[in-house]
């Protein structure tokens, strides 16, 4: 398969992870519909393997495995000494950017994306080619989520990690969701603020179908666009929660049409069919419509459209 760049408006309504070092794992990921990919070499890989997780995703870059999906690599964090390890041996021109763990601040993004700007002077490819997934998992980041998501151009998505932020606090999963309701508010507003996409955590509880599905529905409430999933398993069922569904897309253009009618009549807000027509409402359905345009020109692409 010759491989062709998505240059479109970013897309992740699932984002799989899977460790860079376990080509079993890799190849089912591979295998899956999930729309974005990401090959680990952090936590999912034992310090004693780590070189061997890089040499294994340089491999799978350059394999047939490659599709039109987005392909991103988590690579370590400044303070382990192995990012420029990580960069110096998997950074190519197929991969679509990296996700940066444990991100910190503003500061974290400013330096990875002058990394990046000579490593991609290095290979020879345009400057701006790898994006970033800035991965907030602690306090601090949530507190600098706005400041981080305009930090660089690069930055296309905040993706939360609620276990890690849990940990961090010395708290723990309570009764729906409500420990960690509050961060991912927060990375919601910051990420819409700054005009990336919003990512949520995982569901930990793998298996518990009607869990996800209760996670989900907060996270649509909060303006996620999608989320981390654990499993190829989990997959249909997350991404087509999160693509607009028929019923919605009516309802969407139908308050566009009933506003035109009210402003017809010289008049900013009307009830109609039940519906509330204001300009707030209208800004809405004209976003629900312009995501779906977005998912289908990226569906469009993976098909070879």
């Amino acid at each position: 398969m010759t491989y062709s760049r998505f240059n479109g408006d970013f897309v992740a309504r699932t984002l799989l992870f899977t460790s860079g070092h376990n080509a079993h794992y890799v190849e089912k990921a591979f295998a899956s519909d999930a729309d974005v990919i990401v090959l680990d070499l952090e936590d999912a890989v034992p310090v004693s393997q780590k070189e061997e997780a890089r040499v294994s995703i340089t491999r799978v870059l350059n394999s047939d495995l490659i599709d039109r999906r987005p392909v991103f690599v988590r690579i370590n964090p400044m303070e382990t000494g192995d990012t420029l390890k990580d960069l110096d041996t998997v950074a190519d021109p197929r991969l679509y950017g990296f996700v940066y763990p444990k991100t910190s601040n503003a500061r974290d993004m400013e330096v990875f994306d002058a990394q990046l700007t000579l490593k991609e002077k290095n290979l020879g490819i345009e400057k701006g080619h790898f994006k970033i997934i800035a991965l907030l998992e602690t306090p601090e980041a949530i507190l600098n989520a706005y400041s981080i998501a305009t930090a660089s151009k690069r930055v296309v998505a905040l993706l939360f990690g609620s276990e890690d932020f849990l940990a961090e606090i010395e708290g723990e999963h309570g009764p729906g969701g409500r420990s960690i309701l509050m961060p991912r508010h927060m990375i919601s507003m910051a990420a819409r603020a700054a005009g990336v996409v919003p990512i949520d955590t995982p569901y930990v509880n793998i298996g518990d179908r009607e869990g996800l599905k209760r996670h989900m529905e907060e996270a649509k409430e909060l303006g996620f666009e999608g989320m981390l999933v654990m499993s190829p398993s989990e997959i249909e069922l997350v991404k087509n929660y999160y693509t607009p569904d028929p019923i919605e897309l009516n309802r969407a253009k139908e308050i566009i049409e009933l506003a035109e009618e009210t402003n017809k009549a010289n008049r900013g807000i009307s009830v109609k069919k039940g519906m509330f027509i204001s300009p707030p409402t209208v800004s809405k359905a004209r976003k629900l419509l312009a995501r779906m345009k977005k998912i289908e020109v990226f569906e469009d692409f993976l098909n070879g459209a």
